[in-house]
C-alpha cells in the first residue's frame, strides 16, 4: 500500500517561502543598516563642513586667538537639532562659545584631520566634531580646536524614514514575488496532474506508451511509466499466450483420455480391457509430460524478465545437473565422460533456469541420441564458455535446426511432450545473452553447443 505524504507543492512552496523569508529578512536587515550608515555619514559631512567654517574664520593676533563664527556654519544644521560649539586656544582657554561644553579632545586623531565622535551632552545624544587649526605658538599642542555638536534627532528620524520606505518597498516585493512563486510552482506542477488524468483516462487494456509532451525534468518518470507499461504488457501477452497455448496442447490429450476411458468401460473381455487400459497408461504419461513441459516452458518465459542474475560457477552446475540426471539411467551402459577446467568458470545467471536448460538438453540426448557416448565439455572461447554435450545417436538433420528452436516443432510424431524441450534451452540462452548451436564433432557424433558470456 502506498502512504499518502505531503503534497509536493506544499513542500516546494515551504521551500522557496522559507528561501525568500530568510533572504527578506537578510535584505531588511542590510537596508535599514545601510540607511543608518548612509544618515550619519551625511550628517557628519555637514556637521564638519560648518566646523570647518568656524575654523577657517579662526585666526592667531597679538599673542591672542580670535574667533569671528559666521551664521551660515550654523544654517547648514538641522533646525531641529540642539548646537553646541566652543573654541579653544592652544593652552585650553575658550575663545567662543559655551564655556561648559568641554569635550575630551582626541589630540592624536585631530593631527590627522576632522574627527566626529558620539557622546553625550546634557543628557542628550550627540554627534561632536573636532577640527583643529595650527597657531603659531609653542607647546605640545599648538592648536585652536573648534568643537562642534548637535543632537541626533534629524539623523535618527531620517534613517527611521528612509528604511520604513524601503522595507515597505521590499515587502511589498517579497509578497509579489510569493505570489508569483506560487503560481510558477502550480505551472511547473501542471504535467504531473496531467499525467496522473490521461492514466486515469486509459482502458485497462491500454498499454501503449505515453506521448504527451512533458518538461525535460519529468521524462525519467514517463519513460519509466512507459517502460513499466511495456513490461506489464509482454507479462500479459505472455499470459496469454502461456493459457493460449496450454489450451491449445492439453485438448487432444485429455479428449484422447476420456475417450479411452469410456471405450475402457465399454468393454467386457480381459484382453480389450488391458489392451485400453495399457492405452490409457501411454496417454496419462503423454499428458504428465505435455503439462511439465507447459509448466517448465512458462516459468522460464517469466524468470527471463524477472530473475536477477548472480554468479554461478558453469562447470559445477554442468557437474550436478549431470549426475542428477544419470541417476536415472543408472542401469545403461554409456560411455559418460565430464571434461571441464580446474578452475571456477563463472557467468552471470539465474540457476533455475540454467538447470532446466542443462536438464532439457541431457534428457534429449538420453532419451533420443546417445546409445553408447555422452560426453560433456566446458572451454573458454575468447570472453564466453562453451559447454558442449556430444552423444553417438542419430542427431537432428541440419534441415530442422531452426525449426526446432521454436515451441510444439516435433521432430517426428513418435515422440511425448509438447517438443518444448529445446524451444525452452533457447529461451534461457537468449535470456542470458548466449546462443545454442547444432554441429557434428568426430565420428559423426552429434553435439549441442550452449555459449555463455564469462563473467
Amino acid at each position: 500500500m502506498t502512504l499518502l505524504g505531503r503534497s509536493l507543492y506544499t513542500r516546494l512552496a515551504l521551500r522557496v517561502g522559507l528561501v525568500l523569508a530568510v533572504s527578506g529578512l537578510v535584505l531588511l536587515i542590510a537596508i535599514v543598516l545601510s540607511t543608518r550608515l548612509a544618515a550619519n555619514d551625511a550628517y557628519d559631512r555637514i556637521l564638519t563642513g560648518s566646523a570647518l567654517q568656524i575654523a577657517e574664520n579662526t585666526w592667531y593676533q597679538n599673542g591672542t586667538v580670535n574667533v569671528d563664527a559666521p551664521l551660515s556654519a550654523f544654517s547648514m544644521l538641522t533646525a531641529n537639532d540642539q548646537v553646541f560649539y566652543v573654541v579653544l586656544g592652544p593652552e585650553g582657554r575658550v575663545v567662543a562659545g559655551d564655556p561648559e561644553f568641554r569635550p575630551a579632545i582626541p589630540w592624536q586623531k585631530l593631527v590627522q584631520g576632522p574627527v566626529v565622535v558620539q557622546g553625550t551632552y546634557l543628557d542628550l545624544p550627540v554627534s561632536i566634531a573636532f577640527v583643529g587649526r595650527h597657531m603659531p605658538v609653542a607647546g605640545p599642542n599648538p592648536w585652536a580646536v573648534v568643537i562642534l555638536a548637535q543632537t541626533n534627532n534629524a539623523r535618527t528620524s531620517f534613517a527611521r524614514n528612509l528604511g520604513s520606505n524601503a522595507s515597505l518597498v521590499i515587502a511589498v516585493m517579497g509578497l509579489l514575488t510569493v505570489i508569483a512563486a506560487l503560481f510558477t510552482l502550480y505551472q511547473a506542477l501542471a504535467p504531473l496532474k496531467e499525467i496522473g488524468a490521461a492514466i486515469q483516462r486509459r482502458d485497462l487494456n491500454d498499454l501503449s506508451p505515453l506521448t504527451q509532451e512533458v518538461p525535460a525534468e519529468i521524462h525519467v518518470l514517463v519513460a519509466s511509466i512507459n517502460e513499466f507499461m511495456r513490461r506489464l504488457g509482454v507479462h500479459r501477452a505472455l499470459m496469454r499466450r502461456v493459457i493460449g497455448d496450454a489450451a491449445h496442447q492439453l485438448r487432444t490429450p485429455v479428449a484422447a483420455l476420456l475417450s479411452q476411458m469410456e471405450l475402457l468401460s465399454m468393454q467386457h473381455d480381459d484382453a480389450g480391457r488391458a489392451l485400453h487400459q495399457a492405452r490409457l497408461q501411454e496417454l496419462t504419461h503423454h499428458l504428465g509430460e505435455l503439462v511439465n513441459q507447459l509448466i517448465n516452458h512458462a516459468m522460464v518465459q517469466h524468470r527471463a524478465d524477472s530473475a536477477a542474475l548472480e554468479p554461478i560457477d558453469l562447470a559445477s552446475l554442468a557437474r550436478q545437473q549431470m549426475t542428477d540426471m544419470l541417476s536415472h539411467h543408472a542401469q545403461r551402459h554409456l560411455d559418460i565422460a565430464l571434461h571441464v577446467p580446474e578452475h571456477p568458470c563463472l557467468i552471470l545467471g539465474d540457476p533455475v533456469s540454467l538447470r532446466e536448460a542443462l536438464k532439457n538438453v541431457l534428457d534429449n540426448a538420453l532419451k533420443y541420441g546417445a546409445k553408447t557416448v555422452l560426453h560433456m565439455t566446458i572451454r573458454r572461447s575468447a570472453s564466453h564458455w562453451e559447454l558442449a554435450i556430444e552423444d553417438d545417436g542419430p542427431g537432428i538433420p541440419e534441415a530442422d535446426w531452426e525449426r526446432i528452436r521454436k515451441p510444439f516443432s516435433a521432430r517426428d510424431g513418435s515422440r511425448l511432450g509438447a517438443s518444448l524441450g529445446l524451444s525452452i534451452v533457447e529461451e534461457v540462452m537468449r535470456a542470458h545473452q548466449g546462443d545454442m548451436r547444432f554441429g557434428w564433432g568426430v565420428d559423426r557424433h552429434f553435439v549441442v553447443t550452449l555459449r555463455f558470456r564469462a563473467a
